[in-house]
């Protein structure tokens, strides 16, 4: 079954409550191990973080509950002047996942953001069947739609113009493609409203347009 998530990239070491370091790869090469020993360490972290698939930080926003979410918050507006934030705020580092059954088939790349989520309207609103390039950040990739299907490329670091022969990797229904946006474009909304909410209990200055700013709406 094909599910889109909405995800954010959270690199737990930002949240400590004291000094941790997280084991390297190539200390215990066995993935799982190191995925065990990974977890071990965020569990020490201020934050509860459960991420999407093994070596990934990205998670699904609508588990992250608002305890966690205002330590984000705190964390992230240390970095900033709120008075300024139209020049220093932009959107949480991730985007939208794509999964069919337990396989993620696409995550948001290098500089990809939950503001993105356009990318994958305009998929909807494509009235051609030519390939299209869709930014999730670099590297890219590119889709087409094709009798009610939708075909994603590989993720590629070349213009579309300068492609040659792109190869389709895997198709979704395009009608379940619109039915899981509608849900994560209500989930991008639902976030954006919980940091308001957030942000006015801690008593900071604009705090709907630091919202809107922060979730890429």
């Amino acid at each position: 079954m094909m599910k889109l998530i909405n995800a954010i990239e959270i690199a737990p070491l930002r949240y400590p409550k004291e000094t941790h370091e997280l084991p390297e790869i190539s200390d215990y090469p066995a993935p799982d191990e190191w995925f065990r020993k990974w977890e071990e360490a965020v569990s020490k972290l201020n934050i509860d973080f459960h991420a999407i698939q093994k070596d990934s930080y990205l998670v699904d926003i609508e588990v992250i509950n608002d305890e966690n979410l205002q330590i984000i918050l705190e964390t992230n507006l240390q970095e900033i002047d709120c008075e300024k934030f139209e020049d220093e705020m932009v959107a949480f580092d991730g985007g939208i996942v794509l999964k069919d059954d337990s396989q993620v088939l696409i995550t948001p790349t290098c500089c990809g953001n939950i503001g993105n989520i356009n990318e994958w309207q305009r998929i909807l609103d494509n009235k051609t069947s030519d390939w299209s390039e869709m930014w999730i950040g670099h590297p890219w990739i590119f889709y087409r739609k094709e009798n009610g299907k939708v075909q994603f490329s590989d993720y590629s670091d070349v213009n579309l113009s300068e492609f040659i022969h792109i190869k389709a990797i895997f198709e979704i229904d395009e009608s379940e493609l619109k039915n899981e946006l509608e849900k994560v474009k209500q989930h991008q909304i639902n976030f954006k409203n919980r940091i308001s909410n957030i942000l006015h209990k801690m008593n900071i200055k604009n705090a709907e347009k630091i919202s809107k700013r922060m979730t890429g709406i």
